[in-house]
């Protein structure tokens, strides 16, 4: 546990002084109290949504696409715009080659899997984060 030191104090390889961050155990902790003060970990990431359908982050997200996605899922219109807004993999000039990647996907889980095309594609869809995409790729499968 990290703990902050308050007041100066000995150990067997000299004095750790005020204001040094160490690593110690809770036992520890418990016998040096006023000494030292436990620094809380920090807060775990996380996101949300405000009122307007803004993203607000808090720390590193590993994955902000399905974090997007688990927050959007019932408003596809919204999921699309913050990922093309705030992933980089799905700007214009990328998302052709997650189209390419998610056809691929598809073709496997239809061949493979035994699955229906349309089953296949929505299914590598989900995989891909793409189901906000699908009616844009319809639009430019059919040159609309």
């Amino acid at each position: 546990m990290r703990a902050l030191v308050i007041e100066p104090f000995p150990t067997t390889k000299g004095i750790i002084p005020a204001g040094q961050i160490i690593e110690i155990s809770p036992a520890l902790l418990e016998k040096l109290n006023g000494k030292v003060e436990a620094i809380s970990s920090p807060q775990a990431p996380e996101a949300w949504l405000t009122e307007t359908g803004e993203l607000r982050t808090r720390g590193v997200i590993d994955d902000l696409a399905a974090v997007i996605v688990g927050l959007t899922a019932d408003n596809l219109p919204l999921q699309r715009e913050l990922l093309a807004r705030h992933c980089e993999e799905y700007d214009r000039h990328h998302i052709g080659r997650l189209w390419d990647l998610w056809e691929e996907r598809a073709a496997v889980m239809e061949h493979d899997g035994g699955l229906s095309r349309h089953d296949a594609e929505c299914r590598a869809a989900e995989r891909l984060h793409l189901l906000a995409f699908l009616v844009i790729r319809a639009d430019a499968r059919s040159g609309n």
